[in-house]
């Protein structure tokens, strides 16, 4: 009874979403991360991903069907969350090493950073919600 409680509250107030979130932010960090790393490497090529779109996909928002998985060794069709965020890796144009702008990149560091810092500050003040409402008589 009390695991069903305790899912019921967490769940209620959003920390799965948040999770998501954190995790997505974690992931798109990586990946730009790794462009910054191989800047110089001839024929690197960029790899990124649309943050909103694969969260509107992972939170269940977005307008397509997604598949029901009843077992854990089933595929994931469709818009389902289990399903990895479509990555695309950026064509080395004609007469570049590579297709790595740095500029770019360090824009989208400071970018990734601040929608962490958002996700983070959110959970962190549900977590204070409940532990206030646990706190009060």
């Amino acid at each position: 009874m009390e695991n069903k409680i305790t899912e019921f509250i967490f769940n209620k107030v959003g920390i799965p979403k948040s999770q998501k979130y954190l995790d997505l932010a974690s992931l798109k960090h990586k990946l730009v991360a790794g462009n910054v790393a191989n800047v110089a490497p001839p024929g690197y090529k960029a790899e990124s991903f649309d943050f909103h779109s694969e969260f509107k996909k992972v939170s269940g928002a977005g307008s397509s069907l997604r598949g029901v998985t009843t077992n854990p060794n089933h595929i994931a069709t469709g818009q389902h969350e289990a399903k990895p965020p479509k990555i695309h890796a950026e064509r080395v144009k004609s007469g570049e090493m590579n297709s790595v702008n740095i500029d770019e990149e360090i824009s989208n560091l400071a970018q990734n950073e601040l929608l962490y810092e958002v996700g983070a500050t959110l959970l962190q003040r549900k977590f204070e919600g409940l532990r206030k409402a646990i706190q009060s008589k």
